[in-house]
């Protein structure tokens, strides 16, 4: 099966305390990691004549998720709309806290109607409806709450993520539930985080992606508020 890509566009702004979506703001990618190719095939000798009983364990890669990771920096400025030159700027450390979130095919999610998202709309709108590895399946806490400048989210659906992450992964919506960009998969910052493999890391998400071909690819616009 070909990797599966997915490609991410950095939008950050607060001003004010108010999160703002920018455009073609840089992405700095520290790393590739290789996609799984599966474990190696095991074996069994036998002859004719026999009859044997033979157990299988199989782990499967799937290809209805994928994550993110990484550090967060930035500042808290006051400019204008055109934002090349700051009236002051000030600096801002990842111990200070905030949220990063994912927004799949669009960049207009609407913070003001930022709700607690139920997983199953999540598996209908990327067709996950059934399968093992359905949204269903993997956000399956109600316990995540979020306080952004527009809005708090209270009681959502969520999922830890495994390994040595410290990260929790909360779904919510914006008040619709019948496309992609209506759901917002977001993760606390923390200073002293982890990812799965152990290394330090401000965000790790999970995120859906699109399995309608072995080719098929889900472009997520990233978006943080800086406490």
């Amino acid at each position: 099966m070909n990797p599966k890509w997915i490609y991410a566009l950095f939008g950050v702004l607060l001003l004010g305390g108010v999160a703002f979506a920018i455009s073609g703001a840089t992405v700095t990618e520290v790393a590739e990691r290789g996609r799984w190719t599966g474990d190696a095939a095991g074996s069994v000798t036998t002859e004719g004549g026999n009859i044997t009983g033979v157990n299988v364990s199989a782990d499967v890669l799937t290809d209805r998720w994928a994550s993110f990771y990484g550090n967060v920096t930035g500042s808290i400025v006051l400019t204008d709309s055109v934002g090349t030159n700051n009236v002051y700027t000030w600096s801002w450390t990842p111990a200070s806290g905030g949220e990063v979130c994912v927004v799949a095919n669009a960049s207009d999610f609407l913070w003001s109607g930022a709700s607690p998202a139920v997983a199953a709309n999540v598996d209908t709108v990327w067709g996950f409806t059934g399968v093992a590895d359905s949204a269903a399946n993997t956000f399956t806490t109600t316990n995540c709450s979020l306080t952004f400048a527009q809005k708090s989210v209270v009681n959502t659906s969520n999922v830890t993520l495994a390994g040595a992450s410290t990260f929790t992964t909360c779904v919510i919506d914006d008040g619709n539930t019948s496309l992609k960009e209506d759901f917002a998969f977001c993760t606390a910052i923390d200073n002293a985080g982890t990812n799965w493999n152990g290394e330090s890391a401000n965000y790790e998400l999970m995120v859906p992606t699109d399995d309608s071909s072995p080719t098929a690819t889900e472009t997520y616009y990233f978006f943080a508020e800086l406490n």
